[in-house]
């Protein structure tokens, strides 16, 4: 009996060893800076400064710039166009003077840029659409009361 107990504690000594061994000596540095969501973060007391470089991806951070930019619209498929590509491709199926006020749908992926038209109709608000996956245009005539763009 006096064996199995030597046994068991022999064992049991071997296993906490491996777990401490695996853990301060493969387990990497505890003490230094880790990229969490695109932020450097301490973790424990590292002796480094704080890393002057981009956390992250390039990808994932040149995407976030891209996303703050206002003149580009983005479709959900995710097809991107500008508001001045919009502009070159609105005559085709918008026939009018294009106006400045115009703003970005990215729910449906459509430019929405104000116009007055050629041939306008009694009470409608214009507005030229523009897909941004397709690059086609038409114009939705919004006629009655004049509602904002729900942004």
């Amino acid at each position: 009996m006096k064996k199995f107990f030597l046994i068991a504690a022999a064992s049991f000594i071997v296993v906490i060893a491996s777990v401490l061994v695996a853990r301060f000596l493969l387990g990497g540095d505890e003490d230094a800076w880790i990229c969490v969501s695109g932020q450097w973060v301490k973790h424990g007391n590292p002796s480094s400064a704080k890393p002057e470089d981009r956390c992250g991806p390039a990808i994932v951070q040149k995407t976030k710039d891209q996303l703050e930019d206002m003149s580009v619209c983005y479709s959900p498929n995710g097809n991107s166009m500008s508001y001045a590509q919009a502009k070159e491709k609105a005559p085709a199926g918008c026939d009018g003077v294009l106006q400045e006020d115009h703003y970005c749908d990215d729910t449906t992926g459509m430019w929405w840029i104000d116009f007055v038209p050629t041939t306008p109709r009694k009470e409608c608000y214009p507005a030229c659409i523009v897909d941004v996956d397709t690059g086609s245009a038409k114009v939705d005539w919004r006629c009655g009361e004049p509602q904002e763009p729900s942004v």
